[in-house]
């Protein structure tokens, strides 16, 4: 079950694939998919679990099929590190939806050299990107917005800690909304939680099972 948000009059649902989409645009967001993370890793000499790219890609695909959708932004770090297969298969498997347009506003992990990305038609790649009701969409907060402004982000992987019965506690994805930032959880199954805390000027989604509840 999605949560609805209204942002300057832009109606928008938290999904609990950890996704965000706007049906005014047909616009799906998702953000620090860290794709070709494990393989990167393994080629380190790093004891992780084998890569499974294509479960990965297939929860996007799922994605799209279940609400339509025109455009796809990746808020940010879309691929771990340098080049390796993993990308290659992201590509082809992007371009299987040619009536689907899909734009990156670039992260700090992406970092493939332009030969790669002059390559790689089926995404775009832009800094940030302006809705007309004043959402502006980039990897990592914009500075000295205007008052009126919502700023969608990524970059952070936030989570919560749900406390229950029995001196039990878990830790959970969440979107993180503060001061008209809304930061999105990480897409990716391998990146990590970064803890935040509830205040008073605070809405925090905590993503449990298929819901998206706010705490």
């Amino acid at each position: 079950m999605a949560k609805k948000l209204t942002l300057n009059t832009l109606e928008i649902f938290l999904l609990p694939q950890k996704a965000v989409y706007i049906p005014k645009y047909a616009l799906l967001i998702v953000s620090d998919w860290h794709l070709g993370k494990l393989t990167h890793f393994r080629k380190e000499g790093l004891f992780v679990p084998p890569p499974q790219i294509r479960h990965e890609l297939d929860l996007l695909g799922e994605l799209m099929q279940e609400v339509p959708t025109k455009k796809v932004v990746f808020l940010g770090d879309l691929f771990h590190s340098d080049w390796n297969a993993d990308w290659t298969e992201l590509v082809n498997y992007l371009s299987n939806f040619p009536h689907i347009e899909f734009v990156l506003t670039k992260g700090n992990h992406d970092i493939l050299p332009d030969e790669i990305w002059q390559k790689s038609t089926v995404i775009q790649q832009k800094d940030l990107l302006i809705l007309t009701e004043g959402v502006v969409l980039s990897h990592e907060p914009i500075a000295d917005l205007p008052e009126h402004m919502f700023n969608l982000v990524g970059h952070i992987h936030p989570g919560c800690v749900i406390e229950t019965k029995g001196r039990q506690s878990f830790r959970l994805p969440c979107f993180h909304l503060k001061d008209k930032r809304l930061v999105l959880p990480a897409f990716g199954k391998y990146t990590g939680l970064h803890i935040l805390v509830k205040d008073v000027d605070t809405q925090i989604f905590a993503i449990v099972n298929d819901a998206v509840i706010e705490i």
